[in-house]
């Protein structure tokens, strides 16, 4: 087995004589280490040019032919596939291996049928590895014709017979999503762990299965677990990071992210994108910018990151150096809606009015199912003097929004307007039904908290 190095500078030489149209002659294992290297590079041609001259030099070998249907149907190849796979049979008849890939080839031609019954020829005595294989392609075909809950319990098999394969196991969790069997996935996952304490992708799903339960301290002592078992387990270091950042536990984020740093590679845009985000959390603003501003020299089309440096600058009140950044967020993504309101936010901020109305409304067209940028709108409106136009944002969000901030909004807009009396009927209403959002009110007309009808009507509904 070549080590890495040597691969290196296999492929390097493999490449030269290629582009001179000089080709080698190499072992049957150096062919095969070759095809792995340009496959998980996903340089499908390189490997296909490979395998067929491996097949050239090695023609009375089904090992060669075997693995060019592979490629094939990786390729969505499947006719191609099975006509090498024929070929291939006749060297290796019954080789479970053809059985294999003819099934799974044939499933994604639709033919699930077929693909069952040719599954079927599959040698009864086999050991466990390679009935978790069979189960696993088995699975496969279910996937394929949408049979999620048939999928699941060939992948438990799988997993039972198996739960060192990989690529079952990380089958299995997809199954798992579809089926929303979280209950049976915690047992399941549980029992494969106590076989083997170990399996780094049992303890991954695990976690994944606990924060579907709403098991979130479960769920970052089990993925702890999925990397320490397997420390280039990336996506396990991933997953547990994103979760402690949805908890705001941004130290412990932190520390995962800077971990990734050291086992993988630091010059990751979303990995410094992360590390900035948690840092700016912290308010420590200054290891914030350092690795916000890395992340944008390896990818300047991150545009979280400049929205997180729009953020970091209006927490400084540095209003212009905050309005740079939003923009730069919403020149390379106009549809988050967020980006608006904090532009509209940093405008205001600076007193450009008109500026901030504009964005305010762009956030109301792009999610006008959220309460929040209608509110602002209106505010604005009211701040300015058009409490008439704030009472028709009202109205129309309605149509669309949620929220008791929005009739509290619709009522201060009343008293601004002179409705008096209009506005204490619906004031009652509301405070019959939502008593306890009564402070929203004074966000919009802090006045009336001195407003001694109004206080008295609040005293009287929160004594009820």
């Amino acid at each position: 087995m070549l080590d890495k190095r040597e691969i290196t500078e296999l492929v390097a030489n493999y490449e030269a004589n290629r582009e001179l149209g000089d080709f080698i002659c190499f072992d049957a294992d150096v062919y095969r280490q070759l095809i792995e290297h340009y496959l998980l590079q996903e340089s499908f041609d390189l490997a296909l040019e490979l395998t067929d001259q491996a097949i050239s030099h090695y023609s009375y070998s089904a090992d060669f032919l075997i693995r060019k249907a592979e490629i094939l149907i990786q390729t969505d190849r499947e006719n191609s596939a099975l006509d090498i796979l024929e070929y291939a049979e006749s060297f290796a008849p019954g080789e479970l291996d053809i059985i294999l890939l003819r099934a799974e080839a044939l499933s994604y031609l639709k033919l699930h049928s077929e693909a069952h019954e040719e599954l079927n020829k599959a040698p009864l005595d086999l050991d466990d590895a390679n009935q978790a294989e069979v189960h696993f392609v088995r699975a496969l075909i279910f996937e394929n014709s949408q049979d999620y809950e048939a999928m699941f319990e060939s992948l438990r098999q799988a997993a039972q017979h198996d739960p060192n394969f990989k690529g079952g196991m990380e089958k299995l969790w997809s199954s798992v999503q579809h089926t929303r069997r979280y209950s049976e996935s915690l047992s399941l996952h549980e029992q494969l762990i106590d076989e083997n304490p170990y399996s780094s992708v049992a303890w991954h799903n695990l976690g994944m299965t606990h924060i579907c339960l709403g098991n979130f301290e479960e769920a970052l002592e089990a993925l702890e677990f999925a990397y320490l078992s397997d420390p280039q387990f990336e996506k396990a270091y991933r997953e547990r990071a994103e979760l402690a950042y949805a908890l705001q536990r941004f130290a412990l984020a932190r520390e995962i992210y800077e971990e990734m740093a050291t086992h993988f590679s630091a010059e990751d845009a979303e990995l410094q994108l992360r590390l900035g985000q948690c840092y700016l959390e912290m308010e420590q603003h200054e290891l914030a910018r350092t690795h916000l501003r890395k992340c944008i020299a390896l990818d300047q089309h991150q545009d979280e990151a400049f929205f997180a440096l729009g953020q970091l600058f209006f927490q400084e009140n540095k209003w212009f150096d905050a309005q740079h950044f939003f923009t730069q967020a919403i020149k390379i993504n106009t549809e988050r809606e967020e980006y608006h309101a904090a532009l509209a936010e940093a405008y205001i901020a600076s007193n450009d009015l008109e500026l901030a109305e504009i964005h305010l409304n762009e956030a109301t067209d792009l999610a006008p199912e959220e309460s929040k940028y209608w509110l602002m709108l209106a505010q604005l409106l009211i701040e300015t003097d058009r409490a008439n136009e704030a009472l028709e944002i009202f109205d129309l969000a309605e149509e669309t929004a949620v929220g008791v901030e929005l009739i509290y909004g619709r009522i201060a807009c009343l008293f601004e307007l002179g409705q008096r009396q209009e506005a204490l009927l619906e004031l009652g209403f509301a405070l019959e039904d939502e008593p306890d959002y009564y402070y929203s009110l004074f966000g919009f007309m802090p006045q009336l908290e001195k407003d001694a009808e109004v206080i008295a009507m609040i005293r009287y509904h929160m004594k009820m």
